[in-house]
């Protein structure tokens, strides 16, 4: 390539052996014993400082700092943690070429490649480390039993409106699988193609083990992208009837859980890749074989013969909105679960056989189901409804992170509310009145959702209930199973007058709250599950929280008069991160915070009375829930290698930490967080241990352990865990010239963790030692890549 290659830093492929030799003779603790490169790059068209490698194990990024380079970064990104990847051919103006990796917690990586670079080897490979064996969807039972030739018009030619359009027609499987087997070698060995669709140009393919997207681009169109999404990207999915005339277009949209850089201009989604959206022509593909695709990939395949259970809310007479301003504000009011089960299997055909529509709602003109698989929003548009173009949104139950139920106030406010977290990036940044006023807030569109209901016409208690049945896990993590209805006696009317003798007993002013007190109270009005049980309980002001064996339980008091309440819930296998902080001198209150999966407010905090609340026994009851069946097992081949502790004895944990003096040793710390404060669990050790003036870094064996000492006297201390399980990448930097120091970042998919340490003081190699066992070797499979219901 040349200068223009040198200029526009485009890299050029050198010998991964002789790489992989240099480095592991300059970083003999880079590369894992077992690990080997498969590909490796460098820089500025082979004259730059910064290597890129493709590993048997990961992503590797060295990244030379400063004039001299001293200072180096290794960014490593595991292939567990790739969430779908491209590679751009290069074109006849453009003749750059182009790698791009979406991770978890990284985002999206981006490598620019000279010409000559064989991308399609490297697409291949990653396709076998990153898909093969787990990256596939559910099994279906094959396109062809949804194709009708009826309906399809197969291989027809596109017009001119739908190429401007983008609009897609529906192509030959067995003709697409053939090409992509060939040349370019796209498709894995064992891979077939299911549906496949095509505009002009460009494809959208479904196979066995992923979604293919293909952008032929450039006047030419030699410059390709392919595109491989994993099939756990897909949080929800909708369809999108035609319309009238006008808008003659059928469409499929994508919520995708897929990791990209942040987007903070006006008018724009922060991130881009949440929806993908396909145009269909109308006839030439049969949507609704689409959705039924869709749905065995997502939520499990039909296999069952149509059963007829909904019998919950069976019988339930729809006596219409009795409110014009209930009508107006679109409020949903409870109707009859079978009839809707019936339309729905038929006409039209949304609903799997084996499913069934245990809740049913009814809007101005929209309508929301419950099955025992997913919350389904039909939106029925155009003029008064009127119009042909309908929106089936299927929402399933594992993507839901967190949920809520909203009691209705007094006076104005008379609508009672569900509010859904939900497990993808949807976040919108609006576009500003004018120039002169401030940025608008953003709105987090179906990340989270808040449907409304009549009051008179829903019970609250009784939509809690049933969503702690379907979005709380049981055994081995799984969901209730779609098979086992959700009991008729729990879908029952709550008692007369349950709701407000819970509302008076919270409203209470009383500090304290007694535990056992609390659990006969919300088992009284239905709220908790009958193995339910409450450990701890807390009040601030009118606020409330309660930690419970299954979930986190806040209670927020709402309003002038707080008859307005909001029950929300966070099962405890959504919680990423949490910290307990103890009291200071000035500020009295001890806080607990715990950030949850989730993209749009998931972060719970609530302040504690000092003296009223044990927060170590708190921080050992999440941890119990959260870390509690991580395996424990050590990462380093040897003990950090630390002198001897001084003599003298150490009453307080807290004099420990504030003594300057103290030598970093792991055994000694492990020992001392066993008993006071006991912060580690049993089967617990700490590996490596790190002290930044006042604060110590610490890696277990199941998490890492940030404790921030506050304030000027110190008494304020904040112990925060970052369960391992959780961490998605990561990257090391060796110390540099003047005061630059090693330092580590870890990747997560909600607060990274950053620490710089003591130039001359630290081996930061022990951490990425620890690190490369934990994430490279010990995968842990995200709860939802594994759908089981």
């Amino acid at each position: 390539m040349g200068f223009g290659g040198y200029i526009g830093n485009n890299s050029r492929q050198i010998d991964a052996a002789e790489c992989e030799r240099t480095t592991r003779e300059k970083h003999p603790d880079l590369l894992q014993d077992d690990e080997y490169l498969v590909f490796a790059f460098q820089g500025r068209a082979g004259k730059g400082r910064d290597t890129y490698m493709l590993t048997s194990k990961r992503l590797l990024l060295k990244d030379k700092k400063g004039i001299t380079g001293k200072r180096t970064a290794f960014k490593s990104v595991p292939y567990s943690s790739v969430r779908a990847f491209s590679v751009e051919t290069a074109g006849r103006v453009d003749g750059d070429q182009e790698l791009k990796v979406y991770a978890r917690g990284v985002g999206r990586v981006d490598i620019d490649f000279e010409n000559d670079v064989p991308v399609h080897l490297i697409y291949k490979f990653l396709s076998q480390v990153v898909i093969q064996g787990k990256g596939s969807g559910k099994d279906t039972a094959g396109a062809g039993a949804f194709i009708h030739d009826s309906d399809v018009s197969v291989g027809e030619d596109t017009g001119v409106l739908d190429l401007v359009g983008s609009n897609f027609s529906q192509i030959d499987n067995a003709e697409v699988e053939r090409k992509l087997k060939s040349r370019p070698d796209i498709l894995l060995n064992d891979e077939t193609v299911e549906m496949a669709f095509q505009c002009g140009r460009d494809s959208f393919i479904l196979t066995s083990k992923r979604l293919l997207k293909i952008d032929v681009q450039g006047v030419s169109g030699k410059k390709v992208e392919y595109l491989s999404i994993l099939w756990p990207c897909i949080k929800a999915f909708s369809v999108e009837t035609a319309g009238n005339v006008i808008d003659r277009d059928s469409e499929l949209t994508l919520f995708l859980n897929l990791p990209d850089k942040d987007n903070r201009a006006e008018g724009f989604p922060r991130n881009s890749r949440t929806r993908c959206k396909i145009d269909f022509r109308d006839g030439n593909a049969d949507l609704f074989a689409v959705q039924r695709f869709f749905s065995d990939k997502v939520l499990g395949v039909d296999s069952v013969e149509h059963s007829l259970y909904a019998d919950g809310m069976t019988g339930h007479h729809d006596s219409g909105s009795d409110s014009f301003l209930a009508w107006l504000g679109d409020d949903n009011r409870l109707i009859d679960a079978s009839e809707a089960d019936a339309k729905f299997h038929s006409d039209p055909p949304i609903l799997q056989n084996c499913e069934t529509v245990e809740m049913a709602f009814r809007g101005r003109r929209d309508m929301m189901l419950f099955t025992g698989k997913r919350v389904i929003f039909v939106d029925v548009q155009g003029f008064l409804g009127m119009g042909k173009k309908v929106e089936y949104i299927s929402v399933p139950w594992t993507t839901v992170t967190a949920f809520s139920a909203r009691t209705a106030g007094s006076w104005i406010d008379n609508d009672s509310e569900m509010c859904l977290w939900l497990d993808f990036d949807d976040v919108f940044n609006p576009i500003r009145g004018s120039q002169d006023d401030p940025p608008p807030p953003p709105i987090p569109r179906r990340s989270w959702l808040e449907i409304d209901f009549q009051k008179d016409k829903v019970d609250m208690f009784m939509i809690h209930r049933y969503l702690s049945e379907r979005c709380m896990r049981v055994s081995a993590h799984n969901l209730k199973s779609y098979s086992i209805p959700v009991s008729s006696e729990l879908l029952r009317p709550t008692p007369p007058g349950t709701g407000e003798d819970l509302v008076n007993w919270l409203g209470n002013n009383a500090v304290s709250i007694d535990d056992k007190e609390a659990d006969s109270k919300f088992h009284e009005a239905g709220i908790l599950q009958e193995d339910e049980h409450v450990a701890f309980a807390f009040k601030t002001g009118r606020d409330s929280l309660y930690l419970t064996n299954k979930r986190l339980f806040v209670v927020d008091t709402q309003g002038v008069t707080g008859k307005r309440k909001e029950y929300m819930s966070v099962p405890w296998d959504s919680i990423r991160v949490w910290s307990v902080e103890s009291a200071g001198n000035f500020d009295l209150d001890m806080e607990m915070r715990c950030w949850f999966k989730g993209f749009w407010d998931n972060k719970v905090k609530q302040d504690l009375r000092s003296g009223r609340a044990d927060i170590i026994a708190i921080q050992q009851y999440i941890a119990h829930f959260v870390i509690g069946n991580a395996n424990g097992i050590a990462a380093l081949k040897y003990a950090q290698s630390v002198s001897s502790m001084p003599a003298g004895s150490m009453d307080k944990f807290l004099s420990y930490v504030t003594n300057d003096a103290i030598v970093k040793d792991p055994q000694a710390i492990s020992e001392k967080l066993h008993t006071s404060p006991r912060i580690l669990q049993e089967d617990e050790t700490l590996e490596s241990a790190y002290k930044c003036g006042r604060d110590l870094f610490l890696f277990s064996t199941k998490r890492i352990i940030e404790i921030d000492v506050k304030g000027i006297t110190g008494k304020s201390v904040e112990y925060k865990s970052y369960p391992l399980r959780y961490n998605k990448a990561f990257k090391i930097e060796t110390e540099g010239h003047l005061l630059n120091g090693p330092g580590v970042k870890v990747y997560t998919e909600d607060e990274n963790i950053d620490q710089n340490f003591a130039k001359g003081s630290s081996d930061i190699w022990p951490v990425h030692q620890i690190l490369s066992k934990k994430l490279l070797d010990e995968v842990h499979v995200e709860i939802d890549d594994d759908i089981r219901f």
